[in-house]
């Protein structure tokens, strides 16, 4: 059973999976299969059908439940009969989850890819470059490109704008862990999200569990 990581906070829990299962091997560690067939059908990849089944066997280690996954009508996955507050990602081998039971939660995990360079003027504006430097190297703008879709499931909103509606205010990129401080335009109450963030040789990883 491939659980990578799996980290108790004060208000929340998180932890990835490493897929190394076929979806046939993950479907078999899951109970509820009539809730789960009419969407496996409409994948046609393998690779996606194994990413979303290691969600949801990921979520039954960390609870020792089987907790059925809904989506609102913004993405927003949420758990059917249960209070948890929930985000979940998955990127090429991996699966991530968070849950809490106080707050609204946010998790994104990403494989390293030089194609983050080819997008960062989709995320990162003039203000963050000043905020953060104009050399940024693949690590660093996968961190902020994580950073702000952690930000982005903490808000709960569907239409957010990652370059105007998410700023940069603070990072600390020297470490292979830190927190990256993002400030929300999104809304009234311009809420500042500290995004904790993790570097390994296969993914980087950001996630939340707090707002100021």
């Amino acid at each position: 059973m491939p659980l990578l990581q799996q980290h108790h906070l004060p208000n929340s829990i998180w932890g990835i999976w490493k897929i190394e299962e076929n979806p046939g091997e993950l479907f078999l560690q899951l109970e509820h299969w009539e809730e789960y067939i009419p969407t496996l059908n409409k994948f046609q990849s393998e690779r996606r059908k194994a990413e979303w089944l290691a969600v949801r066997v990921l979520l039954k280690a960390l609870t020792g439940r089987e907790l059925i996954i809904s989506y609102r009508e913004n993405g927003a996955p949420f758990l059917v009969d249960d209070p948890l507050n929930i985000s979940i990602s998955h990127t090429k081998g991996y699966a991530a989850v968070m849950l809490s039971s106080q707050q609204p939660v946010g998790i994104d995990i990403e494989y390293h890819s030089e194609r983050i360079h080819r997008i960062k003027s989709r995320f990162l504006s003039e203000a963050d470059y000043e905020e953060t430097g104009t050399f940024l190297d693949t690590d660093d703008l996968l961190v902020f490109w994580s950073a702000k879709e952690t930000a982005y499931k903490m808000i709960g909103l569907q239409a957010v704008d990652f370059q105007s509606d998410l700023q940069i205010i603070d990072c600390d990129l020297i470490r292979s862990q830190g927190i990256v401080g993002i400030m929300e335009n999104a809304t009234p109450e311009n809420a500042i999200f500290n995004i904790n963030f993790w570097i390994t040789p296969d993914f980087v990883l950001t996630y939340c569990d707090k707002t100021f």
